[in-house]
This record gives structure tokens, sequence and C-alpha cells, in this order.
């Protein structure tokens, strides 16, 4: 991992959120591999984030805060059995509209401290059920009305598998949104389909939502 180690350093500046799909077609080998992926850059992430790893799912009412170890987050996977649809939309909205009304309060009243930017990391194999598009758009205009640094939100969506119908879905909302709405890009997309996590995936997966050139690269 030494290669990838300086670029990583700039995670001490971020808040990483892992959002694992749950649902059905999760099931089997795809959450072995959720799993394995997650586990692979969590090794790698705890080590940048001061204040500890926070792990939500789509479906599940299970959270996993501050989590400061592998072990940790290995925990909050314990006994879950994927199951339900696949609410990305919903999911994202709930974590991102809690975190702009916290960072707009900070910026509002600085003497309550300072909120960190949020890279989020969203594991999953499928097409939305809802609609993220419209999510994201709302966000990434809050951010823009409050001429936040382009680097304030990411957001990493990490595709297990290769469902074609769910990969056209996931790279619109990577390519499309900005230049058909006209506001900031902070989302990225990548692949998994089991493979060993080189240090390159790694620091794709970490990074690809919050560094502009990483997003314009490919894992491979």
């Amino acid at each position: 991992m030494v290669g990838g180690e300086a670029a990583l350093e700039m995670l001490r500046d971020y808040d990483t959120v892992f959002l694992v799909d749950d649902s059905t077609s999760m099931a089997g080998e795809r959450w072995e591999q959720a799993k394995a992926a997650i586990m692979g850059v969590v090794v790698q992430a705890v080590q940048y984030d001061e204040d500890g790893l926070d792990v939500y799912f789509l479906n599940s009412k299970r959270v996993g805060k501050d989590l400061r170890t592998a072990e940790d987050v290995e925990d909050v996977f314990a006994g879950l059995k994927p199951h339900g649809a696949t609410p990305i939309g919903l999911r994202m909205e709930s974590i991102l509209r809690d975190y702009m009304a916290r960072l707009e309060r900070s910026t509002a009243n600085p003497e309550e401290g300072e909120v960190k930017s949020m890279n989020l990391i969203v594991v999953t194999d499928g097409a939305p059920t809802d609609d993220p598009e419209s999510v994201l758009i709302s966000i990434a205009k809050r951010l823009d009305r409050g001429d936040y640094p382009l680097s304030q939100v990411g957001i990493q969506l990490l595709q297990i598998g290769d469902d074609a119908e769910a990969t056209e879905a996931l790279q619109e909302l990577d390519d499309g949104l900005a230049a058909a709405h006209g506001v900031r890009d902070m989302v990225d997309t990548v692949p998994y389909n089991g493979e060993e996590m080189s240090a390159k995936l790694i620091v794709k997966v970490l990074l690809g939502g919050i560094n502009r050139r990483l997003d314009r690269k490919t894992a491979t």
C-alpha cells in the first residue's frame, strides 16, 4: 500500500461513511463480495479518520457509528441478511440532509465548531428502485448556493458485480448530472467483481468521490 499512502492522507480531512446495499439481490455471493470489498478498504480508511467510520444500510436499521477498527466494522455485519428493495435515494437523502443541516448551522454559527467534509461510499449491486438523481441534484445545489468547496461532499458508487442495467444507472449518476443540470461533479463510480483489492483500487474507491483527478481515471 506504500504507493497510495500519500494520496490517502487527504482522508484525514473527511468523515468517511459507508452506505451498504442489503437488498434481496445482494444475497449470496454478492453479499460476500461486498463485505470483502468493504473490509479491503476499511483496513486503510480507519487509519485516517480519527473520529471513526460510520456504516449504514439501505434496509436494516442497524447503524455503526465511530467505528475505529476493522473488527468493529465486521461486528456491524454479523448476522445481517440481505432483504428488501434498493432505496439508494431515500437513504442517501437521510444521510446527506442531516449532514447539510449540520454544515449550514456550523457556517452560520462558527462557535458550534467545524464540520468535516464527507466522503460517502455507496456499495451496491443494482440499479436504484427510487430516484437518487433528484437527491444528488438537490444537495449539489445547496452546496453551490453556500459556495462550499468542491470537495466538501464526495460520493463514490462501488458497484458489486457486473449487471449492465446497474452499470448504466450508476454511470449516469457519475457522468450525467453535472453537465445536464449545471451543478458540481461530486460523484464517481467504480466496479468490483470480487478481485483482490489492489492498492490502486483501494485508493480509487476511497478517493474517487473527493478527488476529481481520480474520478477521471479507471481503477484498472
